[in-house]
């Protein structure tokens, strides 16, 4: 499933028009699912207010409140500008709702949120079709912000069509304001944004419906991950051995952070790693060897350590950053495993450690995957976080494009950017996994894929999958309070199967 731009959809919209399909059985057919999507959750004697807007966002409104009219409930529709700013299409809906005698009002004026409020008063749902994808940078209205401080305070169910009005249609963020909705019901394909930035916490529950446009009627090469997308986890051979299946290596843990060498190491492992060998450093070795999972092989290291000793021991894969720490200067093992020819998991510090030695990396030809949050990658590319979040894609993409590596941009929606170009939006993960180690136990993951010959890109979508779908494992059985890293490391042995 493709996640499409305002901009592209439109472009969608036009070619499907273009090869046939009228634009007004295109509204048609999307307010029909919306609907039935809707009156899932309907009591006989529900009472809507469809706000609706002048495009044809108002305009898939206009639809719903006719079809709900016409099954029997009480609706109230509201538009928010006067008739002649309607299109076309919404023109040609609001006649039918005349015919049939559908309460209809507009808030123009201060008297008419008189109105609005009272009717608000003795509503069970509010529909909000006021803005379509298109919103960028314009601030909206007093009036629109009033609309929706209206909606947000509103007690009952609130449903948007497509996406939340005053939420930008590209990255998901808002324009001082916007509406809060119960559930979205996405027409045809994801939008970038109700994925990104303040997108996933206005949308609520997302819900997708098909109107039959074709999305491969566009260059587009942004995807939403299932898990059918994913080449791991494959099925083993009955001849082979541990060799098979990775020799991982993990370099971290400092003094005061031990712990995420551990974790690191029990994610690469319950991923299906055949070895794991953890690197720390001498003053940690007792602790760790105490406390770490005993499949693991614990060493001890310092700066001298380089990739051709670790490739003499058949090794696959090289993770380095967790809990490592700032202190001592890491930038020389980042020179030297950067020069080799094991492909490179750079996480946590060792992000920071690499900041200092980016020429090295535009250079080498080591297949490299990078983890960052959105702060460590602003530190990486020294650009403002809030910059950064004003188009995230394209600073991914530039990334990715000027020193070729897997990106992995963590997030709620955690965007993996490969080297071909591809995005993929990861659909799995809950705010409970928002809790210290769980970016370790993903780090161990990617490395611990990657070790069973998967492909790096490949590697980084389905770690940042599993992990995700491990932790709605046991927020789903457990709530999202009391998860831990641990919890997404415990859950995995019923996600991947």
């Amino acid at each position: 499933m493709k996640v499409v731009t305002p901009e592209e959809m439109a472009l969608m919209d036009r070619y499907a028009i273009a090869a046939g399909k009228n634009s007004i059985d295109l509204m048609e057919k999307a307010g029909n699912k919306c609907t039935e999507i809707i009156e899932t959750d309907l009591e006989k004697n529900a009472q809507l207010v469809v706000l609706c807007g002048p495009g044809n966002n108002g305009g898939d409104g206009q639809v719903i409140s006719r079809l709900l009219f016409e099954h029997g409930y009480g609706i109230h529709v509201f538009f928010t500008e006067p008739e002649e700013k309607l299109s076309k299409d919404s023109l040609i809906n609001l006649s039918r709702l005349r015919e049939l005698n559908v309460p209809i009002h507009f808030i123009l004026e201060e008297v008419d949120f008189k109105d609005f409020e009272l009717i608000l008063k003795q509503t069970t749902h509010i529909i909000d079709a006021i803005f379509g994808t298109g919103l960028t940078e314009q601030e909206v209205s007093d009036k629109y912000n009033r609309i929706f401080d209206n909606v947000n305070a509103f007690k009952g169910e609130k449903i948007s069509i497509d996406i939340p009005s005053g939420l930008r249609g590209d990255v998901g963020l808002t324009l001082g304001n916007g509406v809060f909705a119960d559930k979205t019901i996405v027409i045809q394909n994801y939008k970038t944004g109700c994925l990104l930035n303040d997108g996933p916490d206005h949308a609520g529950d997302i819900i997708l419906i098909d109107i039959d446009i074709d999305e491969n009627s566009i260059l587009n090469n942004k995807y939403y991950t299932q898990e059918a997308d994913l080449s791991f986890p494959e099925k083993r051979k009955k001849n082979s051995h541990k060799y098979d299946y990775g020799s991982v290596v993990v370099i971290a843990g400092s003094k005061g952070m031990s712990g995420a060498g551990i974790i690191t190491v029990e994610g690469a492992l319950k991923s299906g790693s055949g070895l794991v060998t953890c690197y720390v450093p001498q003053d940690i070795y007792l602790p760790v060897v105490a406390r770490a999972p005993v499949e693991a092989l614990i060493k001890t290291y310092d700066c001298n350590i380089t990739a051709e000793n670790i490739e003499k021991d058949r090794k696959k894969v090289i993770l380095i950053g967790p809990g490592i720490g700032r202190a001592k200067n890491y930038s020389l093992i980042l020179e030297h495993l950067l020069e080799g020819e094991l492909p490179v998991v750079i996480d946590a510090d060792g992000l920071h450690h690499l900041s200092h030695v980016m020429d090295s990396l535009k250079k080498s030809k080591t297949k490299v995957i990078i983890t960052p949050h959105f702060g460590e990658f602003s530190a990486l590319i020294n650009v403002p976080r809030e910059k950064i979040l004003q188009d995230p894609i394209a600073y991914g993409q530039k990334f990715v494009a000027e020193y070729g590596v897997v990106l992995v941009l963590k997030g709620y929606r955690t965007m993996i950017f490969g080297p071909n170009g591809e995005i993929w939006f990861n659909s799995t993960g809950n705010p409970g996994m928002a809790t210290g180690g769980s970016g370790d136990v993903l780090a161990g993951m990617i490395a611990g894929i990657a070790g069973q010959n998967i492909d790096l890109f490949e590697a980084a979508k389905a770690g940042v999958f599993y992990h995700g779908k491990a932790g709605d494992y046991y927020a789903n059985a457990f709530g999202q309070s009391t998860l831990t890293a641990r919890s997404i490391i415990e859950s995995l042995k019923y996600v991947l199967k």
